[in-house]
């Protein structure tokens, strides 16, 4: 049984609100206005959207500068535009600097909407059930999502054979996604177009034993990686393979084709890095998403790897995700 996922808040327009409270004659920073919104891992995004937005003569993303108040690129042209226009409200620029202590606004007013996300990870994390599985499923499912636009995603499942690796089944499910990409907070950008893409799959009776998910299970800072969270309101075993590790500490330095290495955190054995082929310098990072183990987890990828670095299901989703984002937009052209 599905749970209902909450309603997620729309993380540009309450920037927009934070950045309409900065009056002339005073600026911000990208760290200041993502700890407004609840969390300053969300700075590198909110420097991405200053210089990609939709962009007027009233627009005041101006004010927003660098850590240190450095003034930064600007949308419209040079750092120098940037400076005239904030000169013109008053605000002192000295070698591209401006003086945070003197004409810094850190008074927002907001809800942290981050914060509440982060709450319902935490919330998640208690309901995640880590049991061993002995039995290998004959099939084996595989989700990913792409983004052939910032605002467009592609999600894939591909049903593969598990001793072969063949693919048997997949299906794909467009739509817009409007949460972006912050680092810890994927799950609310993918697991709302996954769920659609699942309800599909179910209605089609090709609903896998297990899941593999592109992202982390249990190898999260909150243990509630996308993984672990789609495993949760699905009601899925779920397996997360990632290429790069979020979380936890592994030595990696010398691991040959096909070992594998313990990923801890506080002597807790979160999961496992392994080295899938000898054209693979660096591993794939594997961890229990809800209702399997560490041990079951790594079987499961083992057995579903055929020469490439991912798993046979990741890489099929992947690749027709990626396809279908592009047959998209050749038709829109």
């Amino acid at each position: 049984m599905t749970e209902r996922f909450p309603a997620i808040p729309d993380l540009t327009s309450c920037l927009r609100q934070l950045l309409a409270q900065v009056p002339a004659g005073w600026v911000t920073t990208c760290g200041d206005l993502a700890r407004a919104l609840g969390n300053r891992i969300a700075a590198k995004w909110v420097g991405h959207l200053a210089l990609h937005h939709q962009h007027d003569n009233a627009c005041t993303c101006h004010r927003i500068l660098r850590a240190g108040g450095a003034l930064g690129a600007y949308i419209e042209e040079s750092s120098k535009a940037k400076a005239s226009r904030l000169e013109a409200e008053g605000v002192a620029v000295r070698q591209g600097t401006v003086d945070l202590e003197r004409f810094g606004f850190r008074d927002f007013t907001t809800d942290c909407p981050l914060i509440r996300l982060r709450e319902i990870q935490e919330d998640i994390q208690t309901k995640i059930v880590l049991r061993p599985r002995r039995r290998i499923p004959k099939l084996t499912g595989g989700v990913d999502v792409s983004y052939p636009t910032p605002e467009t995603g592609v999600a894939a499942y591909a049903l593969v054979e598990t001793a072969t690796g063949r693919l048997v089944w997949s299906t794909t499910v467009r739509r817009r996604v409007a949460f972006p990409y912050i680092s810890t907070y994927l799950s609310f950008r993918e697991i709302p177009i996954l769920l659609e893409l699942l309800d599909v799959v179910r209605a089609a009776g090709r609903l896998a034993d297990v899941l593999l998910v592109d992202g982390s299970g249990v190898l999260h800072q909150r243990h509630a990686g996308v993984a672990s969270h789609l495993g949760v309101v699905a009601s899925l075993p779920t397996v997360g393979v990632t290429k790069k590790l979020l979380f936890g500490q592994v030595d990696i330095e010398g691991m040959a084709p096909g070992e594998s290495r313990p990923v801890v955190h506080q002597d807790q054995l979160l999961g496992v890095a392994l080295r899938p082929t000898a054209g693979s310098r660096r591993p794939i990072f594997i961890s229990p998403g809800h209702r399997v183990d560490v041990d079951f987890s790594e079987k499961l990828v083992r057995r579903l790897l055929t020469g490439r670095r991912l798993p046979e299901p990741l890489y099929r989703a992947d690749r027709i995700s990626r396809e279908e984002g592009k047959a998209a937009a050749d038709v829109r052209r």
